[in-house]
């Protein structure tokens, strides 16, 4: 019996240095959980900010859409106020002659 006693104290002495740590395991182990979650709270933080930047980029892109529309329906215009029977017949209307060595288009 008393080797059976020995063996639970031992037993019993393993199991409770298993459950238990020290100073050192304890801070350890707390270190690495602090980073876990400060990591954690990093990538959230960055992964929003990078939603953020994406947005931004979306907006910039269809505001230059916008002024490329603009840009060629001005173009479109030019091209639809300076064509060559347009101003002959405002200049006939006006009763001005017809040089063709007066007429250029400008760009």
């Amino acid at each position: 019996m008393s080797n059976e006693k020995r063996t639970q104290a031992v037993s019993n002495a393993l199991q409770k240095r298993i459950r238990t740590f020290s100073r050192i395991e304890k801070a350890f182990y707390g270190v690495i959980i602090v980073t876990a979650i400060t990591m954690a709270i990093s990538i959230i933080f960055i992964q929003s900010r990078n939603l953020q930047v994406q947005q931004d980029i979306s907006d910039l892109n269809s505001k230059i859409s916008q002024q490329e529309t603009k840009l060629n329906n001005a173009k479109q215009e030019v091209n639809e106020l300076s064509r060559r029977d347009r101003i002959v017949k405002i200049a006939q209307d006006a009763g001005l002659s017809n040089q063709n060595d007066n007429i250029q288009k400008v760009e």
